[in-house]
């Protein structure tokens, strides 16, 4: 009887109205409008049990903890229930990065600027978090074991009032100084993430920033190897079979020396970025395929690759995912070595070729032109990148001189294959050794636009994305006191209102504004009735002509 009662509750979701979402057996209220869910989120069992234990949590309102190692897919996660729930509603998440050293409760709560309708008046403008709890949104707070202690006093009479022993239908709210108490939208809910590496029993330490115990908490594990291949599979057709287990071989290999200083962590972003790079590698008449070897094992990666050709770019490519950084310090190095040893035995290359990949090989640069002399394409290395086309270009854009020698090569062929992948490209380097100089050179090639922005600890979110900023009166008005004075002595004799003219200048050299408005108007009705005055004159000649 219990049996056939789960199983109707588990299929309940079939017979219901649309405005109910079925996650995992977790039945959840679903905003109206368009359900068409497209997630990139791969079911295993370790995300299956996650989204069950965020479904209890959002069912109940909870203020949720999320626990997992870097890269877990914490944020992945809720995007799926978000896309889930809010289909048809754009940006559902807002996240909030705890981490910022230059948040301050102003910026969650809000504060009073500076109007840009009424100039010399402040109005009241709301942070990120109260206008977040009126629409209705999504709220993480991303690393909050990383803030500040003032920021996370403001967060947590939040948090409370969202606890376990609220009344049924009872919403989150929060008090503002001098603005009152802020009822949440009744879609409101409140996330938060911490990233945790585990202890080699696998456990999680126990969060102790401030108001943690106000969270529930939902640990989310690593993926089992097993999972991991079902995932690299699942993304990469491509790869499966023995392609994807000797990655995820060579990846557990590398996470398995640990890191050190002034080198990153090796997690799962880093394996998706590889097999991004290995199924962009491959030629296109490749086709997955399972090797066993003679003691029933899964074949090496050399076993499939025999060409040498294809695991030198393969070791390349890993060289720029695992171990690319160039500025290192001694104890970096010697780590950085120990990846680079390891990577090589997995691919089946000798040392004294290793060495020679790294420290000997040359990429190759060419630049494909048409029959005209214009270049449409840039071959540099394992990567071709294809120009712009402009007709409008009549002659080849004047570039200046570069010296193609090896390091250039190098640098070049790895921001080529950053570009054509649509990677984010960091390059670190002491000032004078040619960072800017490569990207201008290789924009100047492919005709693509280069916006160049010196940024430093005066920069504003504002430099970047826009915003209202006090403008001086004397910038827009001159350039309308010159077209005053192209439009006036078009119309008017200069000669005769000279004074006229000149009492214009004056106002604008003072800054009356209010007084050169009013002339400037004047000047524009007495220029309308003199050009209805001719208008009349030609249409009554015209009528006597004719």
């Amino acid at each position: 009887m219990v049996v056939h009662f789960f199983h109707l509750f588990h299929n309940f979701s079939f017979f219901c109205s649309p405005l109910i979402a079925n996650v995992h057996g977790i039945l959840l209220l679903r905003s109206p409008g368009p359900h068409e869910v497209t997630s990139p989120l791969i079911p295993t069992p370790t995300t299956v049990e996650a989204l069950r234990s965020l479904a209890l949590h959002i069912s109940l309102r909870l203020p949720t903890l999320l626990t997992s190692p870097p890269s877990s897919g914490k944020s992945l996660l809720l995007s799926h229930l978000a896309t889930t729930l809010h289909s048809g509603v754009k940006n559902q998440i807002v996240n909030i990065h705890l981490a910022d050293t230059s948040l301050d409760p102003r910026s969650l709560l809000g504060s009073y600027v500076s109007s840009p309708t009424q100039p010399g008046t402040f109005e009241w403008k709301e942070g990120v978090l109260i206008r977040s709890m009126r629409e209705g949104k999504w709220v993480v707070l991303e690393d909050i074991d990383r803030g500040s202690s003032e920021v996370l006093g403001v967060i947590k009479p939040l948090v409370e009032s969202l606890r376990l022993a609220k009344w049924i239908g009872g919403r989150a709210s929060l008090e503002v100084p001098s603005r009152g108490r802020v009822v949440a939208h009744d879609a409101f809910l409140l996330f938060a993430t911490r990233s945790v590496v585990p202890s080699r029993t696998g456990k999680f330490t126990n969060p102790v920033f401030f108001g943690a115990h106000k969270f529930h908490e939902v640990t989310i594990p690593s993926p089992s190897p097993e999972e991991l291949r079902t995932i690299v599979e699942s993304r990469f057709p491509r790869l499966a079979g023995v392609v994807a287990q000797g990655i995820i071989r060579l990846w557990e290999s590398i996470r398995a020396l640990g890191s050190v200083a002034s080198t990153r962590d090796v997690g799962l972003r880093e394996l998706e970025k590889f097999c991004v790079r290995i199924d962009n590698l491959l030629p296109a008449s490749y086709q997955p395929m399972d090797l066993v070897s003679e003691t029933g094992e899964m074949a090496s990666l050399s076993a499939v690759f025999p060409n040498p050709t294809v695991r030198e770019d393969m070791y390349l490519e890993a060289r720029d995912v695992f171990f690319g950084a160039g500025m290192l310090t001694t104890s970096a190095r010697t780590h950085v070595e120990a990846i680079a040893v390891t990577m090589a035995e997995h691919l089946g290359l000798e040392e004294e070729r290793r060495k020679w990949i790294l420290n000997g090989r040359t990429p190759e640069f060419d630049v494909e032109k048409d029959v005209n002399g214009r270049a449409t394409a840039v071959h540099v290395g394992r990567t071709r990148l294809s120009a712009r086309s402009t007709k409008m270009e009549i002659a080849s854009p004047v570039t200046r001189p570069f010296a193609m020698h090896r390091p250039a090569a190098l640098l070049l062929s790895r921001i080529a294959t950053a570009v054509f992948l649509g990677e984010p490209v960091l390059l670190s380097g002491e000032t004078g050794t040619g960072k800017t100089t490569v990207v201008t050179h290789l924009a100047s090639l492919l005709r693509r636009p280069l916006i160049s922005l010196n940024l430093s600890h005066q920069t504003e979110s504002s430099d970047l994305l826009g915003g209202f900023k006090p403008v001086d009166a004397r910038i827009p008005a001159s350039a309308l006191q010159e077209r005053f004075l192209e439009l006036f002595g078009g119309t008017f004799s200069r000669r005769k209102n000279a004074k006229f003219e000149e009492s214009v200048r004056k106002a604008v050299g003072e800054g009356k504004w209010k007084r050169v408005v009013g002339l400037w108007k004047e000047s524009t009705r007495l220029a309308k009735e003199r050009i209805m005055v001719r208008q009349n004159e030609e249409s009554m000649y015209a009528n006597l002509f004719f």
